[in-house]
């Protein structure tokens, strides 16, 4: 999972499998779903699976599993052989492949130029331009459009690009959201590239975030020009993106506001979208370095003439964070982050899944399977693969997608993130409620868990989708919150910790249950009515 560490968070034998009280499906359940409430054979023999591919795929041999080393490469041997094994048929570009195209990019600071009449604009004290995916140079000089927060967003009473013609012009947005929207929803329009998109929708060719008060100091902004980002090269990206963009500090920011005949105190969510009667010119210069890591992807076609070319696509990344980077290396040093729980634990569920599907009987549609690159750099193999997909991409009916099952302690509640905006949580609900295990609501919403994994790459093409986790009951939140603390995105995150195989089997179980739900149901999840969501990206 990315980037946990940057939120701040608030203050067994396989017999217990079997004990497990069955509970009746929920009368909610989607029509056509079947449910079995009794606990299969052989629970033994997938902990001792499960067991196998977690440890295996957690090895230092493979070295931390970074997109675009050796150690990921050989973890997608890996999982291209599990697939064959378990038979699986090819569903990528190439086989099981699907190549995704990355890009690191810099920024060349020596390229970088923000020009202001009137005013004497320095680099890192006053802007920072950032570096673009899809232009090795760029020099635009336009008038400048304040646009309050930058939001398209007329459901919450953001419509200023109603009132404003941005074409040509460049776009200047206050950092943030308003303070009166979801937590979620706050999560998906304060980003960047959510604002920097809506402009460049509009016609915008140049894009300036400014802060009237605090944002990033010089020091930190230098640190950032410094390293490279990475990202994924669309086909069509050229078309959408705005190159021009830059970052004013606070200092920037009044320098704009005076040459603007105003006080950087003006800048604020009562000002009124306007024409600030200024020209900017922004120019910079990008460092690219590119390669490609691939998403492995196999599928268990259909048993229904009319339901199988619908797809029912269950994620897991199988990237981590690969090896620490340490000036002199001490040889009794770990620096191998292993990534057991993430994503190991994912990806082994995935495998697991797909042997419960080939062994039993086929589903009414289609499974697709998908191990995903680039989880940690970004969300960037799902964000390619939900954008490319190798099946059309109306097909495409829910996404199941497993992200760092923490699988210390025995659970008796799972976390589907998510599960709220759709129809999925009936079904999640009751496949769970076979073998005795609650669905809870979410216990971190400040965490904003919901797009913040892979399945929201999902949701942004309009697919019903969650993001499967044991829950907090019995010592959950306990496991949760010492595992973040102690070896999330650390060499700890190894196949040593206490990890309870027979609860993994289980969780395995229940996320099979889910999906041969779905692929089963009569009819395809559907968005809840009025859900932002899926009103804002629903097909």
């Amino acid at each position: 999972m990315t980037n946990l560490r940057r939120l701040v968070l608030g203050s067994a034998a396989i017999a217990f499998l079997a004990s497990c009280a069955a509970t009746a499906p929920d009368a909610d359940a989607p029509k056509g779903a079947k449910y079995d409430t009794s606990w299969p054979d052989g629970a033994a023999a997938s902990a001792e699976r499960f067991r196998n591919d977690l440890t295996t795929l957690a090895g230092d041999e493979y070295e931390g599993r970074e997109a675009g080393t050796p150690g990921y490469d050989k973890a997608v041997d890996y999982v291209v052989a599990a697939y064959k094994e378990i038979g699986l048929k090819p569903a990528g570009d190439n086989g099981y492949l699907q190549q995704v195209p990355l890009r690191k990019e810099k920024t060349v600071v020596e390229a970088s130029v923000v020009e202001l009449a009137g005013a004497d604009m320095q680099i890192f004290d006053d802007f920072y331009v950032g570096a673009s995916t899809y232009h090795e140079s760029f020099d635009v000089t336009a008038d400048v459009v304040f646009m309050g927060y930058g939001l398209d967003a007329p459901m919450f009473g953001q419509t200023a690009y109603d009132k404003i013609d941005v074409t040509g012009k460049i776009v200047a947005v206050l950092s943030g959201v308003p303070d009166d929207l979801p937590s979620e929803e706050n999560a998906h329009f304060n980003r960047a590239s959510t604002k920097r998109e809506a402009a460049a929708a509009h016609g915008a060719v140049g894009f300036v975030t400014l802060n009237p008060t605090g944002g990033f100091s010089g020091s930190r902004l230098e640190r950032a020009a410094a390293r490279a980002s990475e990202v994924v090269v669309h086909p069509d990206g050229k078309d959408k993106e705005i190159a021009a963009a830059a970052y004013l500090t606070e200092t920037g920011t009044a320098k704009l506001a005076l040459a603007a005949g105003m006080s950087a105190d003006d800048f604020n969510d009562g000002m009124a979208p306007k024409e600030l009667g200024v020209s900017l010119r922004i120019a910079g210069a990008s460092e690219w370095e590119d390669y490609e890591s691939p998403n492995v992807i196999g599928v268990i076609e259909g048993s229904d003439p009319d339901l199988k070319g619908e797809y029912v696509v269950l994620t897991a990344h199988l990237d981590h964070i690969g090896k620490l980077r340490v000036i002199e290396e001490d040889p009794d040093k770990d620096i191998i982050n292993n990534g057991a729980m993430d994503n190991a634990s994912g990806i082994s569920t995935l495998l697991e899944e797909a042997r419960k599907f080939k062994n039993g009987e086929r589903p009414r549609r289609s499974i697709l399977f998908v191990a995903l690159t680039a989880e940690e750099k970004g969300l960037l193999g799902s964000e390619y693969n939900a954008q490319n997909p190798t099946v059309p991409a109306e097909s495409m009916i829910a996404n199941v997608n497993l992200d760092m099952p923490i699988l210390l302690h025995d659970f008796t509640d799972v976390i589907a993130f998510g599960a709220q905006h759709s129809s999925i949580k009936e079904t999640a609900e009751a496949a769970a409620g076979t073998l005795g295990v609650t669905l809870s609501p979410d216990p971190v919403p400040e965490m904003v868990l919901f797009v913040r994994s892979d399945h929201y790459n999902y949701v942004k093409v309009g697919i019903p989708s969650i993001f499967m986790v044991l829950g907090f009951e019995n010592g959950g939140e306990e496991a949760f919150r010492g595992f973040l603390s102690t070896n999330y995105h650390r060499p700890g995150d190894e196949a040593s910790q206490d990890i309870r195989y027979d609860q993994a089997a289980r969780f395995a179980e229940i996320n099979y249950r889910i999906a041969k739900a779905i692929a089963n149901a009569d009819e395809r999840p559907t968005w809840n009515e009025g859900d932002f969501f899926g009103d804002y990206f629903g097909k």
